[in-house]
């Protein structure tokens, strides 16, 4: 681990790495394109006096990196939608309002917002003005996250949050300039951001660009490219396991965003040899734990730059990379909705949300494990598990959206008989997926609108 202070490391960072020619995006941008980029962005669209809000809709990395960088010395708040539609992004500008837009394509953007294009080959020189860097606790970027309300959430993050932890991973991975990472997961949300964008940056490594999507996609794009480190999401996971996957250049492979499946890393494992390493976090708090998942998936390992509690059973965080609006205690411990048992001397195994408690009847219901109970049944792939309020009753009622090849009413059979008839969803409906973002997670809209 290097012993330097994040000041250091940042400078060093906003110099560029030694060898400029680099690639950063194979096949791209060398690291010299994406400095000219961020140089060109100062110049010409990011005011050194004032302060203003700049949506940044692009799925591309180079842009996202050079973007972040270039906002490191301009007092410049980067805005993230987490999609790019006119729909969402009219909703972001309702939440957070921005003067103009950094794209690579054609957007819709609310009217009167300024496009602007970046280009690295713009004639006259174009170096990446590092003088006056912002504080680190300054925030530069606001990531927004869709729900299931059609009101964006929003997260504040600091350049200490999101360099902060890129340098941490960089750092625990041992990453070298040797490194090709490979995503299946867009640079926009915080996950792709931090391990497909910000800690190939702060490395001098270089990424695949565009996001891969299909099992030959991911296979491909590894073996073509040689890649050695590979950010995925466990429905990708999901879908390698149906197949043959080899892939001898990886050293890593990594997931977040929801629950690995232990058979789904079982497999993995079984056709690579490789464990996947899980990452414990969310948008808000930032990373908080890993476990190595081969044939077992143990219980989570706090990283070690994090402080960490079990306060009323809820797990309690002290960190860098947390959002600076959530709240935190006299001892600066923000208390997550994760409940959480300890195990040995540094560890602890997650026992479900606490806010996925609901009382139905009066009586208290756990999400979490009537999903369980429901994935618990052969022929059952997957399910999404909810609690919506009876407007006729004004009481909870539970809804069920389940993958699977069986009828509605014999899940509902099987779980007469291993769950309290209040718990048993009022609605089951089957479908062959259950509705997912480009992050992996539940698509609550989506899942709605087939329950409703």
């Amino acid at each position: 681990m290097k012993t330097t202070s994040f000041s250091t490391d940042l400078k060093n960072i906003a110099a560029g790495p030694s060898d400029a020619r680099r690639a950063y995006v194979l096949s791209g941008y060398t690291y010299e394109d994406i400095y000219a980029m961020a140089a060109d962005l100062q110049q010409r669209h990011f005011s050194a006096d004032a302060a203003e809000s700049v949506c940044l809709c692009t799925k591309d990395r180079a842009v996202t990196a050079a973007a972040l960088l270039a906002a490191l010395s301009r007092p410049v708040t980067l805005v993230l939608p987490y999609a790019f539609s006119a729909e969402v992004l009219a909703r972001t500008y309702k939440s957070h309002t921005f003067s103009k837009a950094i794209a690579d394509s054609s957007v819709e953007l609310p009217a009167g917002i300024k496009t602007v294009y970046p280009d690295s080959n713009l004639p006259g020189e174009r170096k990446l003005d590092t003088t006056g860097m912002r504080h680190p606790d300054s925030v530069f970027v606001k990531l927004f996250t869709g729900g299931s309300t059609q009101r964006p959430r929003t997260w504040s993050k600091t350049i200490r949050n999101l360099f902060g932890e890129a340098i941490y991973h960089a750092q625990k991975l041992e990453v070298s300039p040797n490194d090709i990472f490979a995503a299946t997961v867009p640079p926009y949300h915080i996950y792709g951001l931090l391990f497909s964008v910000l800690t190939p940056l702060v490395a001098s490594a270089s990424v695949i660009n565009g996001e891969l999507t299909y099992p030959h996609e991911i296979q491909e794009a590894v073996n073509g490219n040689r890649a050695s480190i590979l950010i995925s999401i466990p429905l990708h996971y999901k879908m390698l396991s149906g197949m043959n996957f080899k892939a001898d250049p990886l050293r890593f492979a990594l997931s977040s965003a929801a629950k690995l499946e232990p058979a789904d890393s079982r497999a993995f494992y079984l056709q690579t040899g490789l464990g996947i390493t899980e990452i414990f976090g969310s948008t808000e708090t930032g990373g908080i734990a890993s476990r190595l998942c081969t044939r077992e998936q143990p219980h989570f390992t706090p990283f070690d730059c994090i402080d960490w509690k079990i306060a009323d059973r809820l797990l309690a965080i002290r960190s860098d990379f947390i959002s600076p609006e959530l709240p935190v205690d006299s001892e600066g411990f923000f208390i997550t909705s994760d409940r959480a048992n300890a195990v040995g001397p540094n560890g602890f195994e997650l026992a479900g949300r606490a806010d996925r408690i609901v009382k139905v009847g009066g009586k208290r219901v756990d999400l979490e494990e009537v999903r369980s109970a429901i994935t618990g049944i052969p022929e059952v792939e997957d399910a999404a598990v909810i609690c919506t309020e009876n407007s006729g009753t004004r009481g909870n009622e539970i809804q069920a959206l389940v993958a699977a090849k069986l009828e509605s009413s014999e899940i509902r059979h099987y779980l007469q008989d291993r769950i309290p008839d209040y718990a048993v969803p009022r609605r089951i409906r089957v479908v062959e997926q259950i509705p997912v973002s480009s992050a992996g997670k539940y698509d609550n809209a989506g899942i709605k609108k087939l329950l409703f």
